[in-house]
């Protein structure tokens, strides 16, 4: 087999402790022809789901031990992880040794809460022995990753070499932050990290003081003094916030170039337009600002591609507060263009994307609420759509949808996000929000479909092109109704309601066509 070619698994081992979706990816693996081995808890769940199962001992040679301290780590195991499947030499040793062949290594860690007993051994060996052999082994450490393995599979019955990479550098990270966080508590340091701290003028608002901590390894160029004022409080939160967004719809629609306006938290203009567009940036840009041009007024701009002369001098005479894009500076042209015509203006260069954090964390009387992010940064998209109603959507309405979903889980709550096809150019757009409301029917009714609405009037096109998106299940059909009084044909929410029945008895009344996401994104 030749680097970069696709594998074909014949063995998988699984031992995790989130037990997320392992079943679903087991009876996937099982069709393909795969022999799942598996430990302890795992084996169980997966025995109950139906799953035939190999027990870890049958391939490791030896029995668990220590009360669980030892189940992992053996010769066999770890060497039918490392042995290159191209090398004459690792073959002949893996045939003489008698070594079972494992492809594919489904791992999580324990949690650590900070005691001894707490620190994961065999799993960041078996995810760091798997990763090393990216060119020939599949490494899972996140559940999300699993949809996109579970279409491979039923498509091909290999998995590619870009899969690989991209699931083996998310278990890189995986081990990075378990180990930092060991570390935190046990290492000299107890927690240091190469960081410099930067004085703000103040915080969010004038009385309140504020200061920015910076990472050496920042992705984002906090420090450099491209103009003449220096980031806000409120700045860097919009400016995080849309760079993660544009991070996220990189990875999503990587054949195109993203453009987001951020304002208050928000995202009020939003557009992804490909590449084959011969001035794919500058249609993403008006795009953008077509979505909300008065919202856009003093916004945080952050663009995907380095900045063209054209877009900056088409921004030039629009007042906007903080542009990032990659190589932002006082040297690039783009950047040269919009600090000579705006003196106060703010220029960001992002060094890298997809380094969104994976924990969020806020204080509290009394102590710190610390959750997971709602979405991986390394794998991202999680939804599996499953339309509901006698109305179907079309194959290229789901890249739409897709699309709608990353954008609506960025508002805040309550929040909805309608979102339509560009004519004329092969991309999407942002062109009505409803957010921060108790509210959904306001939402919609007040906000949301009033500004759509607008923007299909002055742009052209008709709420029937567009489609609406929410962020958690409709609780009563009164919010499906209002959206199917507006014109509006097609609707993804999560689902999940006591009043499904409904809601979706609702759609089928007025001809509307809904899916369901079963993954919900409160944002507050």
């Amino acid at each position: 087999m030749s680097a970069g070619s696709p594998i074909k698994p014949v063995r998988a081992l699984f031992s995790v402790t989130d037990k997320t979706g392992i079943a679903e990816l087991a009876r996937a693996m099982q069709q393909a022809g795969i022999e799942i081995v598996a430990t302890g808890g795992t084996a169980r769940v997966l025995t109950e789901a139906g799953v035939s199962i190999t027990e870890i001992e049958k391939i490791s040679g030896a029995v668990e031990a220590f009360q669980g301290r030892m189940k992992t780590l053996t010769f066999n195991v770890c060497s039918g992880i490392l042995f290159r499947r191209d090398d004459a030499q690792d073959l002949k040793d893996a045939r003489e040794l008698k070594i079972p062949q494992i492809d594919i290594v489904v791992v999580n860690f324990y949690a650590f809460d900070g005691s001894i007993e707490k620190i994961d051994i065999g799993g960041p060996t078996l995810v760091r022995a798997a990763a090393k052999n990216v060119e020939h082994v599949l490494v899972l450490t996140d559940p999300a990753e699993y949809p996109l393995v579970i279409a491979e599979l039923q498509k091909s019955g290999t998995i590619s070499q870009e899969l690989r990479a991209k699931t083996a550098a998310s278990a890189w990270d995986h081990v990075l932050q378990y180990d930092a966080a060991i570390a935190a508590v046990y290492g000299a340091r107890k927690g240091q990290t190469d960081t410099t701290r930067k004085a703000l003028r103040y915080g969010e608002n004038p009385h309140q003081t504020a200061h920015l901590e910076i990472r050496a390894d920042s992705p984002l160029d906090w420090s450099a003094a491209q103009s003449r004022v220096e980031l806000s409080y409120n700045n860097i939160l919009d400016l995080s916030a849309a760079y993660e967004l544009v991070s996220d719809l990189r990875r999503e629609f990587p054949e195109h170039v993203t453009v987001v306006v951020f304002k208050h938290f928000n995202p009020c203009g939003v557009a992804v337009v490909s590449r084959r567009d011969a001035s794919a940036l500058k249609t993403a840009l008006l795009k953008a600002w077509e979505g909300d041009p008065v919202s856009a007024f003093g916004g945080v701009l952050v663009f995907s591609e380095p900045l063209e002369a054209e877009c900056a001098e088409w921004l030039a005479s629009r007042f906007v507060d903080v542009v990032a894009y990659p190589g932002a500076g006082p040297d690039h042209a783009g950047g040269a263009v919009l600090l000579k015509a705006r003196k106060n203006l703010k220029l960001v260069s992002i060094k890298k994307w997809g380094q969104s954090p994976r924990e969020q964390s806020v204080r509290i009387p009394g102590g710190t609420v610390v959750q997971s992010t709602d979405q991986n940064p390394a794998t991202g998209f999680s939804e599996r759509f499953q339309s509901v109603t006698e109305a179907e959507f079309g194959e290229s309405r789901w890249a739409l949808a897709r699309f709608g979903v990353q954008v609506c889980r960025m508002l805040k709550s309550n929040a909805v996000a309608i979102v339509r096809e560009i004519k004329n150019a092969e991309g999407f757009q942002l062109v009505g929000t409803g957010q921060g409301q108790p509210n959904r029917v306001q939402a919609i009714a007040y906000l949301a479909i009033p500004r759509a609405r607008a923007v299909c009037e002055a742009t052209g096109g008709t709420l029937d092109d567009c489609m609406l998106i929410s962020d958690a299940f409709f609780p009563f059909r009164d919010g499906l109704d209002t959206v199917a009084q507006a014109g509006i044909k097609s609707v993804v929410q999560p689902g999940g309601s006591v009043k499904d029945a409904e809601v979706i008895q609702a759609a089928n009344e007025n001809g509307v066509a809904m899916a369901f996401t079963g993954v919900r994104h409160f944002r507050h």
